[in-house]
């Protein structure tokens, strides 16, 4: 049995067992159904990084458990994501009140087999991190699990005063089952501090954060007569330096701090919810495990900070939101100039020459939503509609000295969204669809010509990545939700079946993938 399994059976058990602290409290099947989603939109602290916004919960114990199937298959996709994905999920989340103190659980387990992928070893290669590692075999399965777990609680320690403490911890790991099969595994562990001063008629939140994300990439031939292969270390915009052998080793070490600021009152009839927040992080890369090697990686430095502003207002008729969120992004890419020499104990040893600035990334993101939820008197959804507004500016340069590559473009996606209910006794059916269109605003693309810098720049492997992120594309998403009230009883509250089919194609090149995602739960 593995670590991943044992860690998941423990933690099963350990949340049965405090979810049998809060089946005291009887079910009644006349609420409503939707029930936790309702439950999260009273409170729009829950979509801060503030846990001790929990302290705004009604005194309601409630949660939700489900089982998930996804399939993705086609070929509008970036080069080192899959063509073809199977994946099996479970996940639950619950609120729970005990002696004042307000609890949040989550647990969730990633199940995946992924076919189409190239030039990646990373468990995910398309998180943010321009230094890139993959071999030259393609047509193999990729199977990855991950299992995350996250727990907090807050308390208002009086009047004035609430304080609250957030946990997040991550265990995964991926193989592909073909030489050279990289052995992946990844720990991602977090902690959120926070306390939150409460006024008269308004309320001022302050919360901390440190992450910590560590990857260990290790290839490994199993098939010792087949032939070397070759690996590629990208290092952004294509640029590579490559090794042929038997083994590789590739190891990240990332740590993060953030801090954030929130603030909410009314203004005319509407609670106003702000955030302020920022996060600064360094990820160092290395390749090897006795020889520690960085001169085909180097260190990812990164700031962003965002603006999150809420209004919603509730009436017994009606739920209306509106979300403006926008973000700036800054990275830039150390690389080591380094030298191999042999030190006193005849080991190869690398030695810093200098460092220098050859990666910058900056993004700038803005979005607006509204969004309105039609109720029936007695609390049920009538309908529920939005539209969202989404654009995208990146930039990025790479200093290949004396010269200068760089890349932009800008998009701008237009969606609109509904779902209708119908109730049928204990029974409920809402269809819902979804339209999103995105339109390439601009863009630019400066890579080089000369033979003798693109023998190290896969331009093809950059370009299809930039040709997907500047697409134009039409995506109709069609949903429908069956639920069912359980009669009164002191554990599940209502079951549910979610199925949803996904369609997106790119106008020009014609190239689509379609996503079929099922989930089958309860609430309880």
């Amino acid at each position: 049995m593995t670590k991943l399994q044992i860690a998941l059976i423990l933690s099963l058990s350990f949340l049965i067992a405090k979810g049998g602290l809060a089946f005291g409290v009887p079910k009644d099947s006349t609420s409503s159904f939707h029930s936790l989603k309702l439950f999260q939109l009273k409170n729009q602290w829950l979509n801060t990084g503030n846990i001790s916004g929990l302290t705004f919960n009604s005194n309601e114990n409630i949660g939700e458990f489900f089982g998930e199937y996804k399939l993705a298959d086609g070929d509008y996709k970036r080069v080192r994501e899959a063509s073809h994905l199977e994946n099996y999920s479970l996940s639950t989340e619950s609120y729970l009140v005990i002696n004042k103190t307000y609890f949040y659980g989550k647990l969730a387990y990633q199940n995946s087999d992924e076919t189409g992928n190239l030039y990646s070893g990373l468990f995910n290669p398309y998180r943010g991190n321009p230094y890139v590692i993959g071999d030259s075999i393609p047509g193999a399965n990729i199977h990855k699990e991950s299992f995350n777990l996250s727990g907090g609680f807050a308390k208002k320690l009086n009047q004035n005063l609430s304080f609250g403490l957030l946990a997040d911890y991550q265990i995964g790991k991926s193989a592909k089952q073909k030489d050279p099969r990289p052995r992946t595994v990844i720990t991602n562990f977090s902690l959120y501090p926070s306390i939150i001063i409460h006024f008269l008629n308004s309320n001022l939140g302050l919360n901390l954060g440190y992450r910590n994300r560590k990857e260990d990439i290790e290839y490994r031939q199993v098939v010792i007569d087949d032939p070397d292969p070759i690996y590629f270390m990208f290092r952004g915009l294509g640029f590579y330096s490559l090794e042929i052998g038997q083994t590789k080793s590739r190891f990240f070490n990332q740590n993060s701090i953030s801090a954030g600021v929130q603030f909410d009152t009314k203004y005319f009839g509407y609670s106003s919810l702000t955030e302020i927040s920022g996060i600064y992080s360094k990820e160092q890369t290395e390749d090897g495990t006795s020889i520690i090697k960085k001169d085909d990686a180097g260190d990812w430095k990164t700031f962003r900070i965002d603006l999150n502003q809420q209004f919603s207002k509730h009436s017994s008729t009606a739920i209306q939101k509106i979300t403006f969120r926008t973000s700036y992004f800054d990275g830039d890419g150390i690389e080591y100039l380094q030298e191999a020499i042999i030190n006193d104990d005849n080991q190869t040893e690398y030695i810093t020459l200098s460092k220098n600035l050859k990666l910058n990334r900056k993004e700038f993101d803005a979005a607006v939503e509204y969004n309105h939820l039609k109720l029936y008197d007695h609390g049920q959804i009538n309908w529920e509609s939005s539209v969202y507004g989404h654009y995208k500016l990146k930039t990025e340069k790479y200093y290949y000295i004396p010269e200068i590559f760089s890349a932009q473009y800008s998009n701008l996606e237009l969606g609109v969204n509904f779902e209708k209910n119908f109730y049928i006794g204990k029974m409920c059916f809402a269809p819902g669809l979804q339209l999103n269109y995105r339109h390439n605003l601009d863009q630019e693309l400066n890579l080089s010509n000369d033979e003798t810098i693109t023998r190290q720049q896969n331009k093809q492997l950059y370009i299809h990545d930039f040709e997907y992120d500047t697409a134009e594309y039409f995506n109709i998403s069609s949903r429908i939700y069956c639920g069912y009230k359980m009669p009164k009883s002191e554990s599940i509250d209502e079951l549910f079946l979610k199925i949803r089919y996904e369609f997106r194609e790119a106008i020009d090149s014609n190239q689509n993938i379609g996503i079929l995602t099922a989930k089958l739960g309860f609430v309880f």
